[in-house]
């Protein structure tokens, strides 16, 4: 399916969108004209922000407005609840609707109290300023920021249909849900159970795919929101969905903090589904694989190690194969080595691709992720 780029993120027609930054903090409001369906993926981590426990209580009455700062997590703190609910309340105030349908979402250090009178003061300017304009979805899209260098920004239609999104997220990115904070809007009219539905599986093959280093976060957050005013198909709608999610996915791997290099790993050749991925996350989260990236070093022995290290391998049948553009080199041919020259000259792209053929199976799984270097050593060491 051909699925035609669009530039209005998640100002679809009955969407407006503004963000702000004033020091520490930035604010972002996504707001409907009417009340959306809505549905949402939130963190694994046993370790739950406040808003995170917030929005998923309030998440089923339907959803008209999003808040999202940036600058402090809302976690680990004694008056969290308190204020995920008094950013709830504000926000309803200003724009006139129901504190019901407001949801709340935060990112930034854990383990600090949120300074909520200055998120409530730059939460009225705002509001001042949302528009239904490409530009509101980017300054909301800069608003909720924190380590990342790209603003990630993303939307496109088929048939009719329209999904567009923003996200944050450059660390703290692990392939277990969610990954970040990721806000879409779309006018598709589903039952809203199928709305979820379509979500978990978009979720699986593009954010649960991504990874940075291997950590996960306490506040990762995908919310959808539909105000329903384009009937549609339900898998033209999930071919939709999954493109957009996987273009977010990619945009938050090549802005992987202190990455140099922007890495897609496709595992062919598995037994099972659960196989493939388990081989994709294992390379995606081998430091010894990531710096050797980061070295230009063609050291396809640490690729075998970390699949072998989750699911079974046989070496001698295992293809491993590196690409850069109309660049290919293939290292190893049925477990065999081959000459790695080839290999050192693909390594020195910023964007490599990494084929492993297992030869076990016809299933296969894709992930994305990015190199480790000294940077990103510096970057983790000092936030604070």
């Amino acid at each position: 399916m051909e699925y035609k780029q669009t530039n209005y993120g998640v100002c679809i027609p009955g969407f407006k969108a503004w963000g702000l930054r004033r020091g520490r903090y930035g604010v972002a409001l996504i707001v409907s004209d009417a009340v959306c369906e809505a549905a949402g993926v939130f963190t694994k981590n046993s370790v739950k922000a406040a808003p995170v426990r917030y929005t998923k209580r309030i998440i089923g009455g339907g959803i008209q407005a999003i808040v999202a700062n940036s600058g402090n997590a809302n976690c680990c703190v004694p008056n969290g609840e308190e204020d995920a609910s008094e950013m709830a309340k504000a926000c309803a105030q200003l724009l006139e609707v129901s504190v019901k349908n407001v949801a709340v979402s935060s990112t930034g250090i854990i383990g600090r109290r949120m300074d909520v009178a200055t998120v409530k003061s730059i939460m009225e300017e705002v509001a001042d300023n949302l528009v239904p304009s490409p530009n509101g979805s980017l300054q909301a899209a800069k608003a909720i920021m924190t380590t990342d260098t790209r603003i990630k920004m993303y939307s496109a239609e088929y048939r009719g249909i329209k999904v567009g999104g923003i996200c944050k997220g450059a660390g703290m990115i692990a392939p277990n849900m969610a990954t970040m904070l990721c806000f879409m809007t779309t006018n598709a009219r589903l039952h809203p159970k199928r709305l979820q539905v379509a979500l978990n599986d978009a979720v699986g093959k593009s954010f649960n795919m991504v990874s940075v280093d291997g950590d996960m976060s306490t506040n990762d957050t995908v919310l959808l929101l539909s105000n329903r005013t384009h009937k549609c198909k339900a898998e033209d709608f999930q071919g939709l969905l999954n493109h957009v999610t996987c273009e977010l996915a990619k945009m938050i791997a090549r802005d992987g903090e202190g990455a140099s290099k922007f890495l897609e790993i496709e595992v062919r050749g598995a037994k099972t589904e659960k196989d493939g991925k388990a081989a994709v996350w294992a390379v995606m989260n081998s430091p010894l694989v990531k710096t050797a990236f980061y070295g230009e070093n063609p050291n396809w022995g640490r690729i075998i190690a970390a699949i072998g290290s989750k699911i079974k391998v046989d070496e001698t049948r295992v293809d491993v194969t590196f690409e850069a553009g109309k660049n290919t080199a293939k290292l190893v041919s049925h477990g065999r080595l081959l000459n790695l020259e080839p290999a050192k000259k693909v390594l020195s792209n910023r964007n490599i691709k990494v084929v492993v053929d297992l030869r076990e199976g016809d299933k296969k799984a894709v992930g994305w992720t990015c190199d480790l270097t000294p940077d990103y050593v510096k970057i983790n060491a000092g936030y604070s």
